[in-house]
Parts: structure tokens; C-alpha cells; sequence
């Protein structure tokens, strides 16, 4: 057997100063961009000149450790940076799973009291929009902050923002919450150090803010501070006004938490059973910050503070400022509007670096840093998805290496689509690829479809998408709004940016195809307590949210409907799915919808008009949690607890979503866009509100989409801005069974996880069950005609604007024309078939392709989970997949010419310009005379090229292989694409 490495480590070895040895020689030599070595992340630190100088003399012996994290479409990273090395900022490790389509991961982390461990709760973006996701559908594991080692735990938890809870030893509370489908809470305690996860504690109702205390808890039980057993038994401890959050437990056995009222915020401290004020202020302005071995900050600018005692020590920093694990550091994110790119996996573009602003409070120096994250070898696929193998094997293997593998070792042969979905239109079918638009695209659609314009006829075949000729708004009417007028576009533009990140296609970028977006398309149970299952397919629980908008309703095949639900005809679906423009108008009849319901339930804001963003504040609530119509019978109704804003679960001193630092100064207009990297910690409605304000960023068209505004000079309309959204206390009150100054466990049957809080509303059996969903008008700009935010159209209806042109990302190489004449070009594409970008381009197929597909259980090929395609590669289409820990999923293909081809043959590999990341995979050569070549390709760096695999000697029954499983778990992508086979040898 002999072995030929074709990679960016021998490629270097080739160069000498500008002179590239090329591999591809001869008539079929390519040009190549000379190689460079492998670049390494942009590392903020202190010049070692100024050390001294800005750290203070000790630095070389401290143990204080800074750290925070990052997410993008690569991962949720934990980054570190120690003050013995200067504050050298370094990704500890990054956490992702795979088989998700996200533009980012998002999470929440605290570290232990050693400093040594990292405790993470990370998940796609999207689980922010679903209750159940948001509430227990994070993946969660301790990273050791020193070495990068990561632990992955079979549970899932709370990406609610005060999940993980860290206590004054190595012991962490997780959080499980319920939602109104299945209420109540449950606790588990974690050994960080042994990455252990104790027995759960049931409780009945909302508990939050949860800490170690003891071999128990302590949280907040509405408006009190209590504390849980290892039994479930609960004991008040003090009473708070409001519900207690940011609770710090310190090393002389204090329990430090903030409480707000009216406007008003106190730090307060409980030793034993007396209580005592540490500091008081308005709201939001200071904060408790934890850092290591039983330390706790007084950070921002409190009006009183009082005497403090030794475990909590005052910062003069920023009220938002992170703080270091002593306090020798505090810093805050200057997040750019860049970061908010979609970021799509496939593209290998570099990644937009992370921006600190610190201070060192010891000598008053600031210090600018900037970390460019890296994704890190990831660690095995976390026990709630699945068996894996180690993450450490790599190379050449067999299918049959572990257990995982013989007890199931089932394969289906190439057959990408699944063979019986439920949602109606599949993935991974090469006629249903979906184009994904621009942002001036979709800007344009909201337009004209808020005025009913949106009538623009589409001929046969649009596109590809084998539709007759249809328009949007053709088959989607526009609802008429209950009071007139229309939607104000940025409400509908603030609604796609949170559903899908203006995304219509899967794993694309502007201009190209794909896979229709699908909102869990397979069912999977991520989200519930049982995370033994959570890779199986459960078609009868798919979601089907589509495209841009993520429309559900009639998504599912006829006769596969959701109970009460009827599938809308096969053509609509079609159009859902393919064309943004459809999808944008029947979004838009759900979004009306709502208005209507609510309106004309009385669900009315300020003055009511909806051109106006404030004004839509109860129907984007209904528009994610749906609304609940009046029985008649005095059984509750309106809009439901779960996006109520004084919900414990979200941060009772949060700003408006994307707002500016500091409303009051003119001269800040950088919003706060890393908001957008913890987007949990708002209600859906704040989101919608904020994106309209704050466009999203993706990177195409410089802004997203025009921002709304608000009338007044710079300060005036700066204000009126930030008070979008409006008090809390407006949604909670006698009418709804809701009182803000107390707190109950709910205990209806399933709602014993949930968190403790204002709702006190109970069923026939007297039992708390979170039904305080609110029905009445709602005022807090009195002069919204002045003081509401208007919209902003960038295309007026009467000026006639055509549909903008499509974006050109990444252009397919349509023909094998850089091979010779006489090529055997064996590719996916069916003959017959034609792909968007290479029309009237006859396909190359001399051959066979297949692919195969390892089943995770039997009859549910869980590898075609992550199994995508895309425009840009040979003939205008490719798949791929990526390099992970889990024989589940496995993907092997197969190109072979035809059955009695023999002779001396050069043979290439096409790599296509997106989707091929991995530089170790493995093209496997059977010659057909029982041996087999390993040849190793650098698939990133070869992208957009013919790469030469080498000369043999074929014979019949000769093939190529590439196994998805051979590279190093990295979770970089694998593509899949043509082969050429030239007779006579190549060079």
C-alpha cells in the first residue's frame, strides 16, 4: 500500500521565498495562491514594557484570571486570559453540537470558586424562540480553564440568564424550568470538580437565580429569598422587595442578592437570619459580580453605600463591567455591528474579532484588548446526543472500530432525501433547493407586502422551484388591519431578523441555494428530561417552521397534520419553503393576524396605531406564544406568562434590547450589540422591538434594513428610544391574578419545575398553574403620536422599484472544462437534471456516485441530520457534512467509472469554494485488484480547485471513497463533489 499526502503542511515544504511548486502540473497546472502559514488569532495583550506600569508591580505572581465568552457560527467559546501572562487573551475551548442550523450559539457560563472551571450552558440562537428550548434545552459542560479540557454532561438546562448558578466552593446549581406546557422546576447540583450531576430536586413553581448553599439551594421563591434541601423541602429566608436576582453567595457564609421596586434597586446581604443593605441606587446602576474563592464585587454607581463586609469589595468600574476572578481586571464588551453577521458554517472567512475595553482598578489604567476566537478541537458529542468515540481518534478507520458500530452498522444506500417526512417539503432533494436572498431582497418584499404590492408575477418554474406561475401576494393576500392602517415594516423586519436572521435558505450565503431553512425537521427531543433520545427522529413531533419567517402553520404533509391544524396545498407549501418573497407574505397574514386578535380583544398599546413600533408590543408576543381567546366562562385568557416581561426568568434590570450604553450621552451612538450574543435574557417582543430600532448587520449590504426612528432633537429622540419598551408592572396586576410583591411556587400538575414569581393565579383544585395571561389595554406613552418610533421604507410602493438583483456569493464551477476532453467526470447530479446557477449546462455523470448513510437506530439514518447541499460546487451542486466524534453520523460516498473501465489513470478530486473545511480528509483509491491508496487532501485550501489524487493502474471494478469519519473530529465541513478520471495518467 502506498500513501500520497497532499496537504498545507507539504505544501509549505515546496515553497521557497515567491516561487510555488505547483502540484498540478502540465496542460492541467491551475494557478494557486502561494500558501501561507496557518494564521494565528489576533491576542490582546499588555506590551511587557508596560506591565508595571499598568498591572502594578505583583502581576507576575497573581492567580487573577479573567474571562469571558464569545459565540459565533463555529461555536460558544470560553475565553481566558491570565494576569501572570499579562492578560494574553486565548480560547479555552469551544463548544458546539452538531446538526444544528444556527448563524450563532449563544450561552451562559460562570466559573467555580477555584478559578479553574467553567461551568457553560450553550445552544443555537433559535432556541431562544421556543419556550421549551429556552426553558431546558441547553447543552451544558465544565471546561477547565487551565488545560481546555471539556466535560460534557447528559443533561440538558436553562438558558435563562442566571444559568449556571456558581457557589462559593467547586458545587454549581443547574436549572431546569418548566413553561406553561410543563411547569414547575428542577435543580440539580453539579460537582464541577468530579463533573458530577447529583439527583434531581423536584419543586412545584418558578425558582430562580439558584445557587449551592449547604447540601441544598438558595434562590429566589417570588418575592422572597429561600432556600431547598436536597429533598425538594423549602424554608423562607428573608422577604425581598420584588423578586431577588444576581444572588452571590461570599466566603463567610453570606448570601449577597440585589431587589428592585419602583424604579429603585438595593444590594442587600442575609447572614444567619439577619438582613442588612449594602448599597442602594436607581435601577441598573450598579451590579454584584462574583468572582473567586468567595469574593463578590460592588460594581457601577450606587447613590448610598454602606459599610461593607470584608468578602465584598467596591469596584470603581462600570456597572456592566465583567470582573476577573480577584478584581485585578474589569472589562466590557465593545461588540460591533459586525459580530452580528450571519455568519454561515460553510464559508472559511475570518471571523470578526472580539473588542474589550478594560480597566485595572488597582492603578486606574484602562487597556484596549482584542481576540480573535478560534475553534477548538471540539470535545465529543455531549451525552444527550448520542454514544461517540473519543475525540481524540483521527485517521484512517475502520467503520467497524467500536461498539457503536457493530451493534448497528446499517447503512442506506444514496438516497440523501429522507424517505418519509412529515414536514412537506424535504431537505436534500436537488429540485428543492431554496435561493437565499439579500437584505435589500428582503427589505424590499416587507415594502411592498405591508401595502398589499407584493403582486409581482413569478413565471413557471421560478427559479427552479417547479411552481407555476404564481405571486406572493397572489396567493397570500394581505389581512386588513382592525383599525386600518398597515404593519410598520421594521416590526416585520425585526420579526425575520429573531426568527431566522433574514436566512431563507440553510447554511448558505446571499445569492446561492440550498436546503430549505427548517425548524426542527426531524422532531428531535432536545428539549425534554429524558436526553437518551435526543439524537432519534420523531417525524410526529417536527416542527416544520420554514424559511425566513419560520412559518409553521399547514407545513405539514397532508395527513400528517399538527391537531387542529390543516395543511396548506402542496404548491403554497412549495412556495413557503423556496421563495422568500411567498414566504415574507404568508409570515406577514400570521403576523396581521394576531393584530386583529388582540385588537379586537381590547389588546390595544398606547394610542394603537400600527404604524408605530411600540404600538406592536402585544401582537409579536402573540406572533412566538400565540394567543388565548376569551371562553366566555371567566377562565383565564389574553396573552400568555411565558413572554410576560415580569417573568422572573428574564433580568429585572435589563435594558432594551440593542439599546446604547447610555441613552444620556449624545455622543454614544454605538448600540449594544452584544446583547445579540445573549438574546435569552429578553422577551421575544423586546427583541422584535429591538432588532427594529437596531438593525441586524449581514455583512451584504452594509445595514440589514432601515432602522425605525424616533421624532426629537439627539437627546429627546434618544430617550423616547430607549423607553420602547415599557414598565413591567403594567402586565401584572389584580386583573391577571398577578402581584409583583409576591412570589408562589406553582404546583399544578406539571408545573412543579417552574420558577417561583408573581403569578398567583390557581385552578379548580387550588393549585398554582401560570395561567396569569393578561387581556387589557396597555399606556405608557400617553403622546404616542410624538413619542412612538416610526417606521423607515427604503421602497416606496409609487416609485415602482423592481425586485433588487440577487447576490453572487461564491459562483459555482459549472463545467469540468480544466480537465482534459477525454475526462470521466463522475458526479451527484442526476442526469436530466438542472441547477440554478449552471442553466442549460448538461450535467457530467460517466459514471456512479453514491453515497450511504449510517443509521443511528434502525430505520433512522440520523447522518442525513447534517447532511446538506449547496450550488457553488462542480455543475453547480454539491453536498457535505462534517468531521465529528459519532458513528451516527457517518456518511461514506463512492464514485466509480463505468464497471469495465481499465488502464493507467490519473484521478482528481473537485473541491468545492464552500463546505470543504477539513484538512485531513481521507480519498480512499481501490485500483480493483484488492489494494487500496490513502491520499490525504487539506480540503480548505485546495477549495475551488481540481486536486490531483495521483497515476494508477485500474482495473475493473475500480473506485474512490470518501469517509466522513476518517478526519479528526474538528466539526469542519467535508464536501462531497465530482471525481475525474483521466485515461492515461495525469499530472
Amino acid at each position: 500500500m502506498t500513501a500520497l499526502n497532499v496537504s498545507r503542511r507539504r505544501l509549505a515544504l515546496l515553497t521557497t521565498g515567491a516561487v510555488t511548486v505547483s502540484l498540478l502540473q502540465g496542460p492541467m497546472a491551475q494557478a494557486r495562491p502561494e500558501p501561507q502559514p496557518t494564521q494565528q488569532p489576533r491576542v490582546g495583550t499588555v506590551a511587557a514594557a508596560d506591565r508595571d506600569r499598568v498591572l502594578g508591580r505583583s502581576w507576575r505572581g497573581s492567580t487573577d484570571r479573567a474571562w469571558t465568552t464569545a459565540g459565533d457560527a463555529d461555536g460558544f467559546h470560553v475565553l481566558v486570559a491570565d494576569a501572570a501572562d499579562g492578560y494574553a487573551w486565548r480560547t479555552a475551548a469551544t463548544l458546539r453540537e452538531a446538526g444544528f442550523d444556527t448563524d450563532r450559539w449563544i450561552g451562559n457560563a460562570c466559573v467555580t470558586s477555584s478559578g479553574r472551571r467553567a461551568v457553560v450552558v450553550y445552544a443555537p440562537r433559535t432556541f431562544t424562540n421556543k419556550a421549551e428550548l429556552s426553558a431546558r434545552g441547553g447543552f451544558t459542560a465544565v471546561v477547565d480553564l487551565s488545560t481546555g479540557a471539556v466535560t460534557k454532561l447528559p443533561v440538558t438546562t436553562s438558558l435563562a440568564y442566571f444559568n449556571p448558578g456558581c457557589g462559593a466552593g467547586e458545587s454549581v446549581a443547574l436549572t431546569q424550568e418548566g413553561d406553561e406546557e410543563q411547569p414547575g422546576t428542577r435543580l440539580l447540583r453539579l460537582d464541577a470538580e468530579r463533573a458530577e450531576v447529583g439527583r434531581k430536586v423536584q419543586l412545584k413553581g418558578q425558582f430562580t437565580s439558584a445557587v449551592p448553599s449547604g447540601d441544598g439551594f438558595v434562590g429566589a421563591l417570588g418575592d422572597r429569598l429561600a432556600s431547598v434541601d436536597a429533598k425538594g423541602g423549602v424554608r423562607n429566608l428573608a422577604a425581598s422587595r420584588g423578586v431577588p436576582f444576581a444572588i452571590r453567595p461570599d466566603r463567610d457564609g453570606g448570601v449577597n442578592f440585589l431587589e428592585s421596586a419602583g424604579g429603585t434597586m438595593r444590594a442587600r446581604r442575609l447572614t444567619k437570619s439577619k438582613v442588612t443593605t449594602l448599597a442602594e441606587g436607581k435601577m441598573g446602576a450598579f451590579d454584584l459580580e462574583r468572582g473567586a474563592a468567595g469574593r463578590v464585587f460592588l460594581t457601577g454607581r450606587p447613590a448610598a453605600v454602606k459599610r461593607l463586609p470584608a468578602p465584598v469589595t467596591r469596584l470603581a468600574v462600570s456597572a456592566s463591567a465583567e470582573v476577573s476572578t480577584t478584581g485585578g481586571l474589569a472589562f466590557q464588551r465593545k461588540m460591533t455591528a459586525q459580530e452580528t453577521l450571519p455568519g454561515a458554517a460553510t464559508p472559511a472567512d475570518a471571523k470578526a474579532p472580539v473588542q474589550l475595553d478594560a480597566q485595572v482598578p488597582a492603578t486606574g489604567d484602562t487597556v484596549a484588548f482584542q481576540v480573535t476566537p478560534t475553534a477548538t478541537t471540539p470535545a465529543a458529542a455531549t451525552p444527550a446526543l448520542g454514544v461517540s468515540r473519543p475525540a481524540t481518534a483521527a485517521g484512517p478507520q475502520s467503520r467497524t472500530a467500536t461498539a457503536e458500530a457493530t451493534t448497528g452498522d446499517l447503512f442506506e444506500p444514496y438516497t440523501p432525501q429522507d424517505p418519509d417526512p412529515w414536514c412537506a417539503v424535504p431537505r436534500n432533494d436537488m429540485a428543492t433547493q431554496a435561493y437565499h436572498p439579500r437584505p435589500r431582497q428582503i427589505e424590499w418584499a416587507v415594502d411592498y407586502a405591508i401595502f398589499g404590492a407584493l403582486a409581482q408575477t413569478r413565471p413557471a418554474n421560478f427559479r427552479g422551484f417547479g411552481l407555476p406561475a404564481y405571486s406572493p401576494q397572489g396567493m397570500f393576500p394581505p389581512r386588513t388591519l382592525a383599525g386600518g392602517k398597515h404593519v410598520a415594516a421594521q416590526i416585520m423586519l425585526g420579526i425575520l431578523a429573531q426568527e431566522s436572521n433574514l436566512w431563507q435558505a440553510s447554511q448558505t450565503q446571499s445569492g446561492e441555494y440550498g436546503n430549505p431553512l427548517i425548524g426542527n425537521y426531524y422532531g428531535r427531543h432536545y428539549y425534554d428530561a429524558d436526553t437518551s433520545d435526543d439524537w432519534r427522529i420523531h417525524w410526529d413531533e417536527a416542527d416544520c417552521g420554514y424559511g425566513v419567517g419560520q412559518v409553521t402553520d399547514g407545513m405539514r404533509k397532508a395527513g400528517k397534520e399538527k391537531p387542529g391544524e390543516t395543511a396548506r396545498p402542496a404548491d403554497h407549501q412549495r412556495a413557503i419553503a423556496l421563495d422568500y418573497a411567498a414566504n415574507i407574505a404568508a409570515a406577514l397574514q400570521i403576523l396581521q393576524d394576531k393584530w386583529n386578535q388582540t385588537y379586537n380583544a381590547n389588546l390595544r398599546i398606547n394610542n394603537a396605531d400600527p404604524t408605530r413600533i411600540e404600538n406592536w408590543y402585544f401582537a409579536a408576543w402573540a406572533y412566538n406564544s400565540g394567543f388565548y381567546p376569551d371562553k366566555g366562562d371567566g377562565s383565564p385568557w389574553g396573552v400568555g406568562w411565558g413572554n410576560n416581561p415580569i417573568n422572573p426568568r428574564y433580568d429585572p434590570a435589563r435594558h432594551p434590547f440593542l439599546d446604547v450604553a447610555d441613552p444620556y450621552n449624545v455622543n454614544d451612538n454605538v448600540p449594544v450589540f452584544s446583547d445579540a450574543a445573549h438574546p435569552q435574557d429578553w422577551p421575544y417582543q423586546e427583541k422584535v422591538i429591538g432588532w427594529a430600532a437596531q438593525s441586524i448587520d449581514t455583512g451584504d449590504d452594509g445595514v440589514g434594513f432601515r432602522t425605525a426612528w424616533w421624532l426629537g432633537d439627539p437627546l429627546q429622540a434618544r430617550l423616547r428610544r430607549t423607553a420602547q419598551t415599557p414598565p413591567f408592572l403594567k402586565f401584572c396586576n389584580f386583573t391577571n391574578t398577578c402581584d409583583p410583591m409576591q412570589s408562589v411556587q406553582p404546583n399544578a400538575p406539571g408545573m412543579e419545575t417552574e420558577k417561583p414569581g408573581p403569578c398567583l393565579h390557581k385552578n379548580s383544585a387550588g393549585q398554582y398553574d401560570l395561567k396569569c395571561w393578561f387581556h387589557l389595554p396597555v399606556i405608557w406613552k400617553d403622546d404616542c403620536i410624538d413619542s412612538c418610533g416610526f417606521e423607515g421604507i427604503r421602497y416606496d410602493v409609487p416609485m415602482n422599484y423592481s425586485e433588487p438583483t440577487d447576490g453572487t456569493h461564491n459562483p459555482p464551477k459549472c463545467t469540468a472544462s480544466q480537465l482534459p476532453s477525454n475526462a470521466i467526470v463522475v458526479d451527484f447530479i442526476r442526469a436530466g437534471a438542472s441547477t440554478p446557477r449552471c442553466p442549460g449546462v448538461t450535467p457530467r455523470n460517466d459514471g456512479t456516485a453514491q453515497l450511504e448513510f449510517k443509521a443511528g437506530w434502525p430505520g433512522e439514518y440520523t447522518s442525513k441530520i447534517d447532511f446538506h447541499q449547496l450550488d457553488n460546487g462542480m455543475g453547480g451542486h454539491h453536498w457535505f457534512t462534517r468531521a465529528r466524534a459519532s458513528y451516527k453520523n457517518q456518511v461514506i460516498a463512492t464514485w466509480s467509472p463505468p464497471v469495465a473501465y481499465a488502464g493507467w489513470t490519473g484521478i482528481y478530486a473537485y473541491i468545492p469554494q464552500t463546505g470543504a473545511r477539513a484538512p485531513d480528509v481521507v480519498y480512499d483509491i481501490k485500483t480493483g485488484d484488492g489494494r487500496i491508496r490513502h491520499v490525504t487532501v487539506d480540503q480548505e485550501f485546495h477549495r475551488n480547485s481540481w486536486v490531483f489524487l495521483g497515476n494508477y493502474q485500474l482495473r475493473s471494478g475500480s473506485s474512490v471513497t470518501l469517509d466522513s469519519f476518517k478526519p479528526a473530529p474538528s466539526e469542519k465541513t467535508i464536501g462531497f463533489d465530482a471525481i475525474g478520471f483521466v485515461p492515461g495518467g495525469g499530472s
